[in-house]
């Protein structure tokens, strides 16, 4: 599991930077080979946009939980988005901050009291939504099943969600895979989240800048993979195709 840590200098002693889109640099830990890595923020001197693309930046660097102090709303669409888990810390060094974090001991941003970590986790979907809420969700298809990659499927299947119940189900087209075109087209449809088996970074914050919720890892049959999203148990994982540097190649 990599873990991102905003902070103001290149050393695990380093006091936290508690701005997320404009902190100096990410101390990047990586629990496996225990190592640490520091790359500069390159959102840091962004006149706008800094948060999201910090966010971008340390989705493509594979991290799987972030520590900061502060996540502004365009920044915290793109983290959540992405499935990576935040964790808010105080104003004390990086590697305290990691210590707090194997300790379970700081809060999690998105519910204050969930503690899990790791990128695969439970999307409670319409469980989230309050009553009476309506969403569109579209999921990647091809046939009867979800479709590996999220803009190479042949169609869309688009439902609408009420009350934790379907009240309506249509197919589309998928209208081509142009960069950038998918998430506006979907967007304009009305779509909240979008499943699929695979997606890239680039498309993840794409996705996340149309304020739409992406799910990957997802296999199976569409109408047992709508069933899991009504019900809070359809689980997310790893992206099944890998991409290109660019983000719009999908190699099966």
């Amino acid at each position: 599991m990599k873990i991102a840590i905003t902070v103001k200098e290149k050393d695990p002693g380093s006091q936290v930077d508690l701005r997320f889109g404009r902190c100096a640099y990410f101390a990047i830990y990586n629990d496996e080979n225990k190592q640490w890595r520091f790359l500069p923020n390159p959102g840091a001197g962004e006149g706008s946009g800094a948060g999201v693309k910090a966010a971008q930046f340390i989705l493509e660097e594979g991290v799987d939980l972030l520590l900061t102090g502060e996540l502004g709303p365009n920044a915290r669409q793109a983290i959540e988005a992405s499935g990576i888990k935040v964790y808010s810390i105080p104003e004390i060094i990086a590697f305290e901050a990691l210590e707090r974090c194997s300790r379970g001991e700081l809060e999690n941003m998105a519910s204050g009291d969930e503690k899990k970590t790791g990128r695969a986790v439970k999307d409670k979907g319409v469980q989230e939504k309050a009553a009476g809420a309506r969403e569109r969700v579209a999921i990647a298809t091809d046939g009867a099943r979800v479709a590996q990659h999220f803009g190479r499927c042949p169609s869309y299947t688009l439902v609408d969600i009420e009350n934790g119940k379907v009240v309506g189900k249509n197919v589309i087209a998928n209208p081509g895979h142009e960069p950038g075109f998918l998430p506006r087209f979907l967007g304009e449809k009305g779509v909240d989240c979008i499943i699929a088996g695979g997606m890239g970074p680039r498309a993840q914050g794409l996705f996340a800048e149309q304020s739409i919720r992406t799910i990957i890892g997802i296999a199976g049959q569409v109408e047992e993979v709508i069933e899991n999203y009504l019900s809070g148990t359809l689980e997310a994982g790893e992206s099944f195709c890998e991409h290109g540097s660019g983000g719009h190649e999908c190699h099966h």
